[in-house]
This record gives structure tokens, sequence and C-alpha cells, in this order.
């Protein structure tokens, strides 16, 4: 075959091998003959826009994070593991959540509606999908999954001292108004979703876990090599170059995920987890209707810094290889009681520095914590700002948000809840700016998220979209 680019191959050829297939990212011989990857044409229709959120829990320090003025050439203490991607970020204060309190406030980070009070899981209602389940709908047949929720927590049972139910502290994606999605905790069962799972036969019929040879031991790269270097040979000289950087991308998460099984002296992948928040799962299929049963994996036994970057490395890949189109992260749940002390000048868990009583010296604390947050998600940013697409990178091509469920653990207010929105999706959406809402309904930034993603719906209550988004 030719290498001069009149080769084309479909945007949604997969690699395939014996029990195993793996997405591709985008190529220049998926594009039509007249449609080059030159700079300049990110956001056409051959490159996807992606969306990704971030879920902090119990508000900022808002002395330490509100920028002054509206530009970020001078960034705040928190927000400083931002220097450097300030092209790609705005900064949001003064926008209001849909509810309040840490159950209240989680369900409606991403819904933009305040769920039905109620202490009964065949109860819980938030009245609409999430914005990643509405954005993952209109994107499902281009990908491998319309979704990818991932998590770095246990869902709790019972109730809130708020009157909700738990399950509205434990999920920010919600299928339909009563279902919530549960999330991934172990980033290697994470990874052989996306990587590792047959789909489908040499025919393109669908294929059932079942039929697929087990390959436990092996590496996706191993299983697919053959029919990756079958398709290297007919590339021209640019795909080739991009397949090795995305083939080796795949290869480093692969090796980091094995390290941190080794390091933490194995995974606990028992599924003592499952008895633990057995409550929880009743609850949730109660809540999901017949048919719908949930079941939750171990819990690695990984650092929590170490846990939260092999989660959104995955998520990376899953991006950069189009295998999802939107993809959610928690970094806990609505209360978030993990012990911090791993950070410097920190002793003590999340939830009770959150209430910090104005005190200085809990206010330093829960800045310090606040940062470690920002520091994650400037991970992930540079993480998709070196995965070249292109003229661009994924950083270009994605909508980032990053926010949280109150403005702070003090008063358990959803008014001014802290906000962050990266990406240009695709040259729709300038960066370097801090935006200034004024009471406004966070509905609205969601409505202006599915304008940038060109998603006609219609999401939260009331009209309208966020100025400057």
């Amino acid at each position: 075959m030719s290498r001069t680019g009149n080769w084309k191959i479909s945007r949604r050829h997969v690699l395939r091998g014996v029990g195993a297939t793996m997405s591709l990212p985008l190529l220049e011989a998926m594009l039509p003959t007249s449609q080059s990857l030159a700079a300049g044409s990110a956001g056409s229709d051959g490159q996807p826009v992606r969306f990704g959120a971030f879920f902090m829990p119990n508000g900022v320090n808002h002395a330490m994070f509100t920028p002054k003025g509206k530009s970020l050439s001078k960034l705040p203490p928190i927000l400083a593991p931002l220097d450097g991607l300030q092209d790609y970020v705005n900064v949001i204060t003064g926008m209001n959540n849909a509810g309040s309190g840490h159950a209240a406030g989680t369900s409606a980070f991403l819904t933009a509606r305040n769920p039905k009070k109620s202490k009964k899981a065949s109860e819980v209602n938030v009245s609409n999908p999430s914005l990643d389940q509405i954005i993952g709908k209109a994107f499902k047949e281009g990908t491998v999954l319309p979704t990818l929720e991932l998590g770095l927590h246990k869902p709790r049972s019972g109730v809130s001292m708020s009157g909700h139910s738990h399950i509205y502290t434990s999920f920010v994606s919600w299928k339909t108004a009563t279902t919530p999605v549960p999330h991934e905790i172990n980033p290697k069962r994470a990874f052989d979703r996306l990587f590792k799972g047959a789909r489908v036969t040499s025919s393109g019929k669908p294929m059932s876990s079942r039929n697929a040879p087990p390959r436990p031991d092996k590496s996706v790269l191993d299983i697919i090599l053959d029919d990756a270097k079958s398709l290297q040979k007919r590339l021209g000289h640019s795909d080739q170059q991009k397949l090795d950087e995305y083939l080796t991308a795949v290869r480093e998460v692969e090796e980091r995920i094995l390290y941190q099984q080794q390091a933490a002296k194995g995974l606990n992948i028992t599924p003592q987890v499952l008895s633990e928040i057995r409550d929880v799962g009743r609850a949730i299929d109660k809540a999901g209707g017949k048919g719908n049963k949930n079941k939750y994996k171990a819990v690695p036994d990984i650092p929590y810094r170490a846990h939260g970057r092999l989660m959104m490395d995955v998520m990376a890949l899953a991006f950069w290889s189009n295998s999802t189109r939107s993809s959610t992260l928690m970094f806990g749940d609505g209360l978030h009681g993990r012990n911090m002390s791993f950070l410097d000048g920190v002793d003590g868990n999340h939830h009770s520095i959150s209430h910090h009583g104005y005190k200085d010296g809990q206010l330093k604390k829960f800045a310090k914590i606040n940062t470690f947050f920002i520091e994650q998600y400037a991970y992930f940013l540079d993480r998709l700002r070196g995965m070249s697409e292109g003229g661009s990178n994924v950083l270009e091509n994605s909508v980032i948000l990053f926010g949280t469920n109150i403005s702070s653990g003090q008063k358990h207010s959803g008014n001014n809840i802290p906000l962050v929105v990266s990406g240009h999706a695709g040259g729709r959406l300038r960066g370097g700016r801090h935006l200034q809402a004024k009471g406004e309904p966070i509905a609205k930034l969601h409505r202006s998220i599915l304008d940038l993603m060109n998603v006609d719906a219609d999401i939260g209550t009331g009209k309208g979209t966020l100025r400057g988004v």
C-alpha cells in the first residue's frame, strides 16, 4: 500500500488480537484526502472534543483561591500549580450550585438540579441525567465506552445529617434522574475495561467476554502487536511516529500500574469491599430498578496521590484513543474524611479541616489540601497537552471541568462554588481569564459546555448560558 496519504482507514479502526481490541488516536490516514492535520485544524469534524469533570469535595479557602482581576497573569496560592497552563484555563467564581450541603451539593454538581430530599434509596431523584451522561450519550456511536466513571472512594451507606440518602453524597454521575452510575476504583480494572476486554470478532460482530480467551498475564500491546506492525507498514511517516508515541504511552501506563501493585505489596483485590458496602449496593439496585445490578470492585492498596494519577493516566489514554468522549473522576465523596497528613503541614482529615472556624492555622491547612487537588488537576491537563493530535494536542480539543459541591465546609452553602474550566474545545473557548459570575446558576455553565460540544440538549432549570464560556 502507498504511504503517501492516499490510503485511508476508518476513524473507528481498532487494533485486534486474540482476546483484545484497542482504539487508535487520530491519524492523518483517517481524514478525508482534502483535510490534513496541519496547525489550525483543531475542532474540525475529524478531531473529537472531549469532556472531563473532576470533583473535589468540601469547598475551598476562597481568600487563597480567588484571582485578583480578570486575568490569570498572577495566580493565587491555591491555583499556583496551574502556572504555565494559564492559556488553557478559565477560573469561574460567583456561581451557585443547585444544591447546598455535602449530599445535595454533590449530586447537583453535574445535574444542575437540587435533588429530592429523601432518606429512602428507592425515592432518590435528581430530575435529569448528569452533564457527562448527556454528552456521552450524544457521542456513543463513535466510542468504545459512552462514558468512563472513575473514583477513589467507596460509596457511603445510610443517611446524611441533612436528611438526604448518602447515594447523593457518593455519586456525581447520573444515567437517569433516579439512577446513579457507579465508578471504577481500581485503575487496573479501569485500564482493562478500555484496552483488554475483547469487544468485536474479526467479522465485526459483538463478542461476549466469556467467548474471549483470558490473557491476564499479557500486556494488551503484546496481544495486538502483530496487527499494529501490519498497520504501521501502511502509514505515512507522521502517522508511524504518532502510533509509536501512542503505543509507548499505553505501555508506560501498564508498567506504572504493575509497579504500583508491587510497591504496595499487592493490590487488595479481594471482594471484602462488597460486604462492607452491601447496604449501598442494595440501595442502588432499588434506585436503578429491576435488572440494574451494580457490582463494586475492591479498593487497591495504593497511596492516594499515586492512585489518583494512575486513574488520570487511564482517563487521558481514553481521551487520546477516543475510547470515550466523556469521563468523570471523583477525588472523594461529598464528605471526604480521608486523612491528609501525607501533606506537609497538614495533620488531620479533609472534612474536619474544612470546618476551619476561620482560624488562621486551619485555613492554611485547608488551602494546602485545596492546592493538592489543583496539583492533581494540573497533572492531568499537562498530560493532555503532551498528547499530540495533528497540529495541536488533546487538551486543545477538550473541555475539562474542575469543581466542588459547596463553597466551604464551614458554611455548607452552594453559593459561590469554586470552578475551573480548561481546554480550548477545539478552538471554541479562550483561556487565561477569571470569569466573575453574579450568583448565576451552574446550569448556565453546563449549557455553555453543551454548546461547546455541539450537543443539542438542556439541563437544570432556567434558561441561558454563561457569558464568556
